[in-house]
């Protein structure tokens, strides 16, 4: 690992601010020297080794440290005004330096029909699509893309090497071979949590220059990611309601602004190139 990124990662271990990490990341090394001066030399030995150790859980997972100032940074994520400092990420990472492809999300107990348009949608829509490896809808998109030959992007809320959930740890290793990424704000090994899940929404809706609801519940996750979109400026686009909670969700979205799918695939593609 580069001594810069693994600088990052032990001043990450010690809590250093992001605000202050992301001025280190690009070069103003004052940002870390002045909150270092009153950490203990017991905790700046203990940061110098756990991050060590880190590198190693990365290097063994074929993952790496790409920082704010890296030519892959993804570019849309510097429009987050909470802009990670650094991901940690596997597999490709090619240069974008604007928000790329379209972002697919919706529920984790999503309806079959859901499913199943999510899968087919991301095969056909020929751009690079992003989701958060979740069940449902998230897993629907991510395959439909490896089937079509199409790069897909996985943000996580995990530390890499806690996948999570746990029995997407093939999906993850199939995007990774395919050419696509899995990245992460977190440490690796560092378990998913509720409060990140909501993070990683906003990456999502960074990344993409649209993103596309499938069916969400009013509660749903998925509507954090519509949130932050919004906020963002991205365009937003919800697939037509059926009756019923499941799509709720949806019906919101609607109301709030988002353009309509259709239920048809290739009609639906065509409005999101």
């Amino acid at each position: 690992m580069r001594s810069d990124a693994l600088v990052l990662v032990a001043a990450s271990l010690l809590r250093v601010p992001s605000r202050r990490l992301r001025a280190l990341a690009l070069g103003d090394e004052g940002a870390l020297r002045d909150w270092l001066a009153n950490e203990s030399a017991t905790r700046l030995a203990e940061a110098r080794r756990d991050a060590r150790l880190a590198a190693a859980h990365m290097l063994a997972a074929g993952a790496r440290v790409v920082s704010i100032a890296d030519p892959d940074y993804p570019g849309g994520l510097k429009a987050l005004r909470d802009a990670p400092p650094f991901l940690i990420a596997r597999g490709e990472t090619p240069r974008t330096p604007w928000p790329e492809g379209v972002a697919i999300v919706g529920s984790r107990d999503a309806e079959p029909e859901a499913a199943a348009f999510a899968r087919a949608l991301a095969g056909r829509v020929g751009l690079t699509v992003v989701s958060g490896l979740a069940l449902g809808i998230d897993a629907a998109a991510h395959e439909g893309a490896l089937a079509a030959g199409t790069r897909t992007v996985a943000y996580v809320a995990n530390g890499i090497g806690a996948t999570y959930p746990p029995e997407h740890r093939d999906l993850e290793e199939r995007i990774v071979a395919g050419g696509g990424t899995v990245a992460s704000e977190r440490l690796p090994g560092e378990p998913a949590m509720p409060w990140a899940l909501v993070k990683r929404d906003r990456l999502q809706a960074a990344h993409a220059a649209a993103v596309v609801l499938i069916q969400s519940r009013l509660d749903g996750g998925a509507m954090h990611t519509l949130r932050f979109a919004r906020e963002l400026g991205r365009p937003v686009f919800a697939l037509a309601p059926r009756d019923g909670e499941a799509y709720a969700g949806n019906v919101r979205a609607l109301g709030a602004g988002a353009r309509e799918l259709p239920w048809n695939p290739d009609e639906a593609a065509s409005l999101l190139r």
